[in-house]
């Protein structure tokens, strides 16, 4: 796997599925939330509601703090009584002892009601992993929720009761880890049924240590997938640390999940970089939403049982023909920012070798030889390029053959998965870089094609550089980022393969890349000036600009050839037309 903080996605994904009964979990209040039940920050605000409104004699049906007018009165109220700062991490036990005091009968009514079970609306997310804990693909997994969505969605799943492992419970855990008795379900802040509220700071710093322990055990046999947790809890974020101290730590990898890059906490992202330094294979990564993960997560595994992949999947797909409306005649013309892909590469180059190969091991291959070509891992090595280049990869005595494969249908292969069509982006958008002075990068899971710095000046970006005008003369379209040492930028747009009514088509958007990239959060005013009048017009002439360049033309309809690695054995080919999708109005029943 490629050793960087932040690893794509579909790397996590292979890597989950090839090391599954070796991966443990860690879920945080963002899983449940999904199934409809608050978080600690939701409770939070809703003390602060009832406090605010009680002191203030407010009408408390009308503070709504879904509002964020409402929000910062009441923050700005709590804060004129010199209460803790919002989002400290005092603030959980605080408004608890400032509502509830000692009274203990009224904490674990409150939170009874608010985290009941006639609430819970289980999701796809929790019905994978309730599938997976049944398959013995997820075999450990930890979580600071007091819920029970996990022994829910067990229960409708699997069928069977769950048992959980709490505070009470704690030696009882560490012996079913010892024992391999799984699925293994451990809550590391205890549970709301008992007489003590274990989520409070007071109760944390005493926090029994035979949950830890069983933690701590775990951690140098299984890697570690968190996934709903901000990480700002000072007790669970020490506990990991401890883990990480540990001879052979998360000895399959630590792969901290959230939706979207950018909104990582500090201390999650200082605790990825301890994690490096002592060695562990440990990454950001961005999977979207706890429910969006586990089902493409579930798409990836093989032999699932028809009596789980039911009970899964309750919404099944069917085929439907809806006949579509007759094409309109109306203004205005919506233009969209699809072109149509009308040919694909019908054949690419595959190795099979003697013995199997982990992805990681395959991934740390490629960065040492850094082939010219384009790779992909399925159960054989898929490649285009010259075959010298990618078995230069394996020593000689593993490869068994260099063979063709030929695709029946190039659309429905660049569909089959998520790693196809990610093996199809990225020989179209080198594909689309050939002979231009344009990198090709990668963001997430998205392909960029990039201006090159020293190419600025070239006759191919005329037309981008008059359509980012500035006082009348032809705009800049790389530089340096103000304020942020040895930090550049320069335009480009993204590339990504979409199936629409049967067809496929390469969306492009332009945007702007930023190097380093992972200087890009520290840019973000930057960016937002720079694109702050890129309205209509512009974004219109801008998408025309980078088809120009892209393509050699556009508008015409003409079917333009690009390849990727035109004169290797195993070239990709594609055409692509000039002209962008677009919808006329009043096209319904006419």
């Amino acid at each position: 796997m490629n050793l960087t903080a932040e690893s794509p996605e579909t790397d996590f994904l292979r890597h989950y599925v090839e090391n599954a009964p070796h991966l443990m979990w860690f879920l945080g209040a963002g899983t449940s939330r999904t199934a409809g039940l608050p978080t600690a920050t939701d409770i939070i605000w809703d003390l602060k509601q009832k406090y605010y409104c009680l002191y203030e004699n407010q009408d408390l049906q009308s503070h709504d703090i879904n509002n964020s007018a409402i929000k910062k009165k009441i923050q700005a109220y709590m804060d004129s009584q010199g209460f803790p700062a919002l989002l400290s991490q005092e603030e959980y036990s605080f408004y608890f002892d400032l509502t509830f005091g000692k009274d203990n009968k009224a904490q674990q009514q409150y939170i009874h009601e608010a985290l009941a079970n006639e609430k819970v609306s289980l999701n796809i997310g929790h019905r994978v992993l309730a599938a997976l804990m049944e398959m013995g693909q997820a075999r450990i997994v930890f979580t600071t929720n007091f819920d029970e969505v996990i022994e829910t969605a067990f229960a409708e799943v699997a069928g069977k009761n769950l048992s959980t492992f709490h505070l009470e419970g704690s030696y009882a855990a560490l012996d079913a880890l010892n024992a391999e008795r799984f699925p293994l379900y451990a809550k590391v802040h205890g549970d709301f049924r008992y007489q003590n509220i274990k989520n409070l700071t007071e109760d944390l710093r005493n926090n029994d240590s035979e949950i830890h322990k069983c933690f701590l055990a775990a951690s140098i046999r299984y890697g570690l997938v968190v996934s709903g947790y901000s990480g700002r809890d000072g007790n669970v974020m020490s506990m990991f640390r401890n883990a990480l101290d540990q001879n052979n730590a998360f000895p399959h990898g630590l792969f901290w999940t959230v939706p979207r890059i950018s909104g990582a906490e500090e201390n999650v992202r200082k605790l990825i970089a301890y994690a490096k330094e002592k060695g562990v294979r440990a990454h950001l990564v961005e999977t979207g939403t706890f429910d969006e993960m586990l089902s493409k997560i579930w798409r990836q595994v093989e032999g699932k049982p028809q009596t789980l992949d039911g009970k899964v999947r309750t919404a099944h797909v069917v085929s439907v023909s809806i006949p579509l409306p007759v094409p309109g005649k109306q203004f205005p013309i919506l233009r969209t920012n699809a072109l149509p892909i009308l040919t694909l590469p019908v054949r690419c180059g595959m190795v099979d070798l003697d013995g199997t190969i982990t992805f990681g091991d395959f991934k740390e291959k490629i960065i040492e030889k850094s082939p010219n070509a384009v790779l992909t891992y399925t159960d054989k090595i898929l490649f285009w390029g010259d075959r010298d280049e990618v078995v230069k990869l394996f020593p000689a005595d593993e490869i068994k053959s260099v063979v063709p494969l030929d695709f029946e249908d190039g659309a429905q292969s660049a569909l089959a998965s998520t790693f196809m069509k990610s093996f199809f982006e990225e020989a179209l958008a080198t594909a689309l870089c050939h002979g231009k002075p344009l990198f090709r990068r990668r963001k997430h899971r998205t392909y960029h094609t990039v201006v090159q710095h020293h190419a600025a000046n070239n006759p191919l970006f005329f037309g981008l550089r008059n359509v980012l005008n500035y006082n009348g003369k032809p705009g800049y379209i790389t530089g340096n980022v103000p304020g942020l040492k040895d930090v550049t930028w320069a335009e480009s747009v993204s590339i990504r393969l979409e199936e629409r009514d049967g067809r496929l088509w390469v969306m492009l958007r332009p945007d702007i890349w930023i190097t380093p990239l992972a200087k890009r959060q520290e840019a973000r005013a930057f960016l937002r000036k720079r694109r702050l009048y890129r309205y209509n017009p512009k974004s219109y002439h801008l998408l025309d600009a980078w088809i120009e360049i892209l393509l050699g033309e556009v508008g015409s309809g003409s079917a333009i050839k690009v390849s990727c690695f035109p004169d290797a054995e195993y070239s990709a080919n594609f055409e692509v037309g000039t002209r962008t999708a677009y919808s006329r109005g009043g096209g319904y029943g006419r």
